[in-house]
């Protein structure tokens, strides 16, 4: 099994369709402070968490190089899914609620995001530890800050936490508008470590320890985290109304190549209790399983124009053979922008 810094060629094809696709439907994206991601350091984000799999889209959309993110570790414990998460570059978070044993499975973890740092890459993780709908910031969890000082201990290159906020202009709704937006990084230096040492020794108290390092970090993070997430963006809306009626009959081709995955979508509907994890869903189902069941239905249709079960007029054929997959890309986009 590849380590997940290590360059994959599948990997590499896959994203920017991933990128692509994210973008596509979105209604709108707006990247704000994106001169805040320092160029010559080790760069660890450190985003809200609101909508599952789409927050993590939302980061790997944001720049051209991958990204290694973090993830809770009781999504691993299959083999074949842990196998998948390594491919895409997903590192399983070891919790309390795990099991106290397992808490010492989070050193593998920190060296492997610390290589992948030292091997140029961005790493990720969501510092609350879960996702929320609700409004405002959860307690932060202190494996963000274990990982920046080990990495600013074993790095010969600075180590900076880039806080970012994403603001949805609607949780519920697929295909809503995005702004991520990116804060003033904090840097991760023995600086840090020093400063408290001496205000400690100038106190007459015990030197600073590392857990008093872990949790002033913290605090830093959320200072900065907290106005990123409740930022108010405006932008200008079009006229739902005409632009409904504009685009009212591609909307219905459209949601004939969604049939597949409004299926998938209903039925897991049901399945979940969770309904923060819909979005993520839709865009499974839109973007990932849609496309290749519309693939399967053009190669069947290529057989049987091969054979000429039913004759048709070259024009006629291509359009049969050609036109299902990129119809079903760009259905989301078109259908989800009516009934938005």
């Amino acid at each position: 099994m590849k380590l997940v810094y290590e360059n994959n060629r599948v990997y590499n094809i896959l994203v920017p369709y991933v990128r692509w696709t994210f973008r596509r439907m979105l209604q709108r994206v707006n990247y704000v402070g994106l001169e805040n991601i320092p160029k010559d350091a080790a760069i660890i984000y450190s985003p809200n968490h609101v909508n599952t799999l789409l927050d993590a889209l939302a980061i790997l959309s944001s720049g051209k190089s991958p990204v290694v993110f973090a993830a809770r570790a009781d999504i691993f414990r299959k083999p074949t899914i842990a196998r998948i998460l390594n491919f895409l570059k997903i590192l399983p978070i070891y919790r309390i609620r795990d099991g106290a044993d397992s808490l010492v499975e989070n050193d593998w973890t920190f060296r492997n995001a610390v290589l992948s740092l030292n091997a140029g890459l961005p790493f990720c993780i969501f510092p609350e530890g879960r996702h929320s709908q609700e409004p405002g910031l959860l307690p932060l969890r202190k494996g963000i800050a274990r990982i920046a000082i080990k990495a600013a201990e074993d790095l010969d290159k600075p180590v900076v936490i880039v806080p970012v906020g994403l603001v949805y202009d609607d949780l519920k709704t697929f295909c809503t508008g995005l702004t991520i937006r990116f804060g003033q990084p904090i840097a991760v230096d023995d600086t840090e470590g020093l400063e408290l040492a001496d205000m400690a020794e100038e106190s007459g108290k015990p030197a600073v320890t590392g857990q008093k390092r872990t949790r002033r970090l913290l605090l830093k993070l959320e200072e900065k985290m907290r106005p990123l997430q409740e930022w108010k963006q405006s932008h200008t809306r079009h006229p739902v109304i005409l632009r409904s009626i504009l685009i009212a009959p591609f909307a219905l081709i459209a949601g004939l190549f969604l049939l597949p995955a409004f299926g998938l979508t209903t039925f897991f509907d049901k399945k979940i209790s969770d309904k923060a994890f819909l979005n993520s869903i839709r865009y499974v189902a839109c973007y990932l399983i849609n496309p290749i069941i519309w693939l399967i239905i053009s190669l069947l249709l290529l057989i049987i124009v091969a054979f000429g079960v039913f004759p048709l007029p070259l024009w006629a054929s291509l359009l049969l053979i050609f036109a299902p997959v990129p119809m079903a890309l760009l259905a989301p986009a078109i259908w989800y922008g009516v009934v938005r």
